[in-house]
């Protein structure tokens, strides 16, 4: 299947591009454009000048065609990221007479919208209501806000604008049509009262509100809408309503039923229709897939349970999975909600829903299974987490072999009957939770509040029901302080006003009670890890969790994930740990449960923690692989921890903690979170001189000072590193291994900034500490080496390091062999002998990689010099795109050595910009290994 099968192209809104099922906002406004305009012409190729204006406005023409190329390169990668190198473009093609972008049937939402919105018309027209409804609502789903975002007010969209609002016009008359056609008067009255604040000229909407009312039978109401209609024309239009609008004036006014302004409804057992379906009033946001994929399940099985967390908005796609499949079911579609139910009374809440007679039968059961046995009819059975047992029981015993029922279940976890098909349903992602909280408010957002939404959103985790209490909140705070808010707590979230909205049951006020109705029924094992990982703010593996509460943890695990209390996550990594996480609601929830029993698992996480960063090899062994698989397995914690330990209350746990991670950081690409912590734990130091043991209070300084060396800030950087060098004088024993793992890694720093001096107190303290030790030695001579070669880097030199690369290999010290490579790769650069360093530049790599490093920019810098000058200038090219990517990330000034600019330069001007940028954005996504195989 090609890349552009895969492509579908978000146009009726901001312009987002859906790639196997992701879906990605356009980078840049440039791009957003260029994409708009050939999405208006898709199909048709768009001449250079015109990308050019929509790119840069009128001075876009006097752009050079290299500009315009590179954007094109960009937008290409953009929508063809899988594309191998040298494999022509199939999506965004280049033609005599331009650009083309060629699209497949069904793929472009402004398209479909507008196929379907003339088929939801043609049906109404000819008396189809049912299925004009169903695709009207198909129609309103693709519309998000103006179609091409932020290009939708550009001189050379506005026709293309235009068309689509008229089309959409056309369509919510005909949805509105459609919905009084099957009967669904409160509906078709409730969008028109939006319809007619957006849209008051369109005389169509007011026949259907006066249609509306009189068929509802409110005559009365009816004639006051056609006075209200001719008001609104004659003072903004100075005419007089038309033909219709009279005609049905008149109508009413001799009391005469027969006119008819929808399609009427089709002749149907009056149990086919949606009636006992709740209102909605709202639009259903960002659940477009979930809502498809639970229309297909409709059709494969007899019973589809709709699995999902408190407030995730399981009942409103239900729902509307519900209406838009009513056609299909000629014998209605019945919705039962369970919340005020009792085990004893589910049957009873069923067969009064059904507006069953009483039968008089000794099994009730029996008679309802007659009743729908032979009917197609779908029975929605909502909320049943809190009659799970009995609604299980009354669903098997319904769903015999020859039953024609289909049964929609919602609930935090599954039936379990036979034959049951499970849909989970996640919160919203990210762009459709602030999507829905921006149709929430009231009112429009700033541009300087909009940072806010997208923090409201994240902090809930995107659970609609949170989404929708926070937007609540609005008429009362501001963004700024329901974003603070739901930080601090959002399970505190309630609802303002009145517990019922858009259904026959009660709401919760809060999502906390929302939730407590689930921990309500936990068994005690569960409720107690419930209750503990609240002090865990995001992912954590069992391990831990066990580390908690002091006992095996793995059912328990499972059984919270069961009832939605709990989100299983896919492990990061082949062979890596399973992870679970509690939403931000859930784990307000715990930690409230938590106070209210006088627990508090806080101590217990950072021993655990604190066993864990301790328990960090020697530096350079290969089992540090596994020590930061365990690091980024429970990050989450490890954070909170240095929180708590080093801000919250700074003590000498947290400073032994950062003493021991600053390798971690430098080399897994968290260089700039590692600075903040490192930062303040030596703030903490300053503040107390006697905070912790002088080995961690060394470590700490030194660590900082590397990173501000690397970073260009010699004059600090020298003054922490020789703090550090003072306070871990005369350290012995496990306090010596730290030290010295710690001046190993700063050499390189020192030697960076050119400061000999400070390198030959490095090496000296280096010597001193590491006195005696066989394990020690390796690295001593190494720092002594990298001190000979700044002082007189010599070609000599090469044959010092690779003997010392290879006893550290033998020696178990990878991090030295990659320090020893590199370097004797760098001497033989200055020597001329580029393919001999090759060689050892990417034995420097591959000891990265073998060391469980992400990050090394600084052997990749050495390996693309050293293939640039062998030659080799596409994979320099790609080597040097890593470098620059993990110099960006680490904020580290690059590069180490001057001469790379122009052999950059060089090679790009030899390969070709594009193929240059090509290489550069290829290797900015490679691994080491990956890279050490260029």
């Amino acid at each position: 299947m090609t890349t552009r099968e895969h492509l579908r192209f978000r146009d009726l809104g901001p312009v987002e591009v859906e790639h196997a099922g992701v879906v990605r906002p356009v980078g840049g406004s440039r791009l957003e454009a260029a994409l708009a305009l050939l999405l208006i012409h898709a199909d048709h190729p768009v001449g250079p000048d015109a990308l050019g204006e929509a790119m840069w406005g009128e001075q876009g023409v006097s752009r050079s065609a290299g500009t315009l190329d590179s954007h094109v390169w960009r937008l290409r990668r953009f929508l063809e990221p899988d594309r191998v190198r040298g494999e022509a473009p199939t999506v965004l093609v280049r033609e005599p007479g331009g650009y083309r972008l060629v699209v497949g049937a069904g793929t472009v939402d402004s398209a479909h919208f507008a196929v379907l919105a003339a088929e939801a018309g043609d049906l109404l027209a000819a008396g189809e209501a049912g299925r004009a409804l169903q695709r009207a609502e198909e129609a309103t789903a693709l519309w998000r806000g103006r179609p091409y975002g932020a290009a939708a007010d550009q001189e050379w969209a506005r026709a293309a604008v235009a068309r689509l609002e008229e089309i959409r016009g056309r369509l919510r008359e005909a949805h509105i049509g459609a919905l009084l056609g099957v009967g669904a008067v409160d509906r078709a009255l409730a969008e028109l009262e939006v319809a007619l604040a957006e849209e008051p000229l369109r005389e169509q909407l007011w026949a259907y509100r006066m249609a509306a009312y009189r068929d509802g039978g409110r005559r009365s109401d009816a004639l006051a809408t056609y006075t209200q209609a001719r008001t609104v024309l004659v003072d903004e239009l100075g005419i007089e309503p038309g033909p219709q609008l009279r005609t049905l004036h008149a109508d009413l006014l001799r009391d005469d039923p027969s006119a008819v302004v929808a399609t009427a409804p089709s002749t149907q057992h009056e149990s086919g229709s949606t009636r006992t379906l709740p209102v909605t009033r709202s639009r259903l946001v960002g659940r477009d897939d979930e809502l498809a994929g639970l229309d297909r399940l409709l059709e494969t099985g007899p019973l589809v349970t709709l699995v999902g967390a408190a407030g995730c908005g399981k009942t409103r796609l239900a729902v509307e999975t519900a209406r838009r499949a009513a056609p299909r079911f000629p014998d209605g579609v019945w919705f039962v909600d369970l919340t005020s139910a009792t085990p004893e009374r589910v049957l009873e809440t069923v067969a009064s829903t059904l507006e069953l007679p009483a039968t008089g039968s000794a099994d009730p059961v029996d008679a309802l299974r007659r009743y729908t046995v032979a009917r197609r009819m779908l029975l929605v059975l909502d909320n049943c987490e809190h009659v799970l047992d009995a609604a299980a029981e009354l669903v098997d015993m319904l769903l015999v072999e020859e039953s024609a029922l289909v049964v929609l279940a919602t609930s935090r976890e599954p039936l379990e009957v036979d034959g049951e098909h499970v849909d989970r349903l996640d919160p919203l992602l990210r762009a459709a939770a602030v999507e829905l909280f921006l149709e929430r408010l009231d009112g429009p957002v700033a541009a300087e509040a909009q940072a806010f939404v997208a923090e409201i959103a994240a902090a809930v985790d995107g659970l609609p029901l949170a989404l929708e209490l926070a937007a609540g909140r609005a008429r009362a705070y501001s963004l700024a302080e329901i974003a603070a808010q739901v930080r601090a707590d959002a399970s505190t979230l309630s609802r303002v006003g009145r517990g019922r909205v858009g259904r026959r049951g009660g709401h919760p006020r809060t999502v906390r009670e929302a939730i407590d109705s689930s921990y309500r029924d936990l068994p005690a094992p569960l409720a107690a890890l419930h209750r503990a990982v609240g002090v865990i703010p995001g992912p954590f593996t069992v391990k831990l969790a066990a580390g908690l509460v002091g006992t095996d943890v793995t059912d328990a695990a499972a059984g919270l994930a069961h009832r939605s209390l709990l989100t299983p996550l896919t492990a990061d990594r082949h062979g890596g740990a399973s992870r679970f996480a509690q939403l931000a609601t859930v784990r307000g929830h715990a930690v409230h449960e938590a106070e209210r029993a006088g627990e508090d698992s806080t101590q217990a996480r950072d021993a655990w923690i604190e066993r864990l960063v301790r328990a960090r090899p020697l530096l350079g062994s290969t089992r540090h692989v596994g020590w930061y698989h365990t690091l980024d397995d429970d990050l989450a914690a490890l954070r909170a921890t240095l929180q708590h330990t080093l801000v919250d209350d700074p003590s000498a746990s947290g400073l032994a903690l950062a003493a021991r991670l600053g390798v971690y950081w430098a080399f897994s690409g968290m260089g700039v979170e590692g600075d903040r912590w490192l930062r303040t734990a030596a703030d903490a130091c300053t503040a107390d001189a006697e905070l912790g043991r002088p080995a961690d209070r060394a470590a700490v300084h030194v660590d900082l000072g590397a990173r501000l060396l690397v970073q260009g800030r010699v004059a600090e950087g020298g003054a922490q590193v020789r703090v550090g060098i003072a306070e871990g004088a005369g350290v012995t024993g496990d306090d010596a291994v730290l030290m010295c793992a710690s001046l190993t890694v700063a050499a390189g720093a020192v030697a960076r900034a050119g400061d000999r001096e400070l390198l030959a107190e490095l090496a000296a303290a280096m010597h001193r500490t590491a006195a005696g030790s066989a394990a020690l030695d390796v690295a001593a001579r190494h720092v002594e080496l990298v001190h000979a070669t700044i002082v007189a880097p010599h070609p000599d030199l090469v044959a010092q390091y690779l003997a010392l690369h290879r006893e550290a290999r033998s020696e178990d010290n990878l991090f030295t062999a990659w320090l020893t490579a590199a370097n004797a790769a760098r001497l033989m650069l200055a020597d001329g002998r580029a393919t001999e360093a090759v060689l050892w530049a990417r034995a420097a790599v591959r000891a990265s990689a073998e060391a469980g490093l992400r990050h090394n920019a600084y052997a990749l810098e050495v390996y693309g010099a050293a293939l640039g000058r062998a030659g080799e200038h596409a994979a320099a090219l790609r080597v040097f795109g890593a470098v620059e990517e993990q110099h960006r990330g680490a904020g580290v000034v690059w590069p180490w050595d001057p001469s790379v600019v122009a052999l950059i330069a060089a090679m790009t001007t030899q390969l070709g910009q594009a193929a240059a940028e090509r290489a550069r954005s290829k290797g900015a996504r490679a691994t080491l290994a990956e890279l050490a195989e260029a």
